[in-house]
């Protein structure tokens, strides 16, 4: 692989017009470098929660919460297939950080590239970067592109 080319991009989404711009962006690059585009939702569901909750309550927010991405990714499956890109989504149940499921995935899917929103649904800015985006810049040994509005 040479500089600027890659192989395979993963986009991290979560349902934010910036992780969706994120998308848009993996499209295009995986279209110009003929790449293998990998697009994920990570669903964080803090250990503590089982202590706290009832397994009815959990089963109800994990089926919506995979509902939601199966939305989001329908809509990047057909602007990928639109632009004949190849894409693979899947959604990540982590109990811990959400920042190292998603350099363990990378680097596990051998991933050239992660591409992400500067922040994410919370809207929470701390500085110009979100705490999952910073984190995965500062932890990620992939080159990290973020996306900002």
């Amino acid at each position: 692989m040479s500089v600027g080319t890659f192989l395979k991009i993963l986009v991290t989404i979560d349902g934010s017009e910036m992780s969706m711009k994120a998308a848009e962006y993996g499209i295009a690059m995986a279209k110009k470098d003929n790449a293998k585009l990998v697009v994920i939702n990570i669903i964080h569901t803090p250990a503590s929660i089982f202590t706290y909750t009832k397994q009815a309550w959990f089963d109800e927010f994990l089926k919506k919460a995979k509902d939601e991405a199966t939305e989001w990714f329908n809509k990047i499956k057909k602007n990928a297939t639109d632009n004949e890109v190849q894409v693979k989504t899947e959604t990540v149940e982590e109990l811990y950080s959400v920042p190292a499921a998603i350099v363990k995935y990378a680097e596990n899917e051998n991933a050239d590239l992660i591409i992400m929103g500067s922040t994410g649904k919370t809207g929470f800015k701390r500085l110009l970067l979100g705490s999952v985006a910073n984190d995965v810049v500062i932890h990620s040994p992939i080159p990290v592109m973020i996306i900002k509005s």
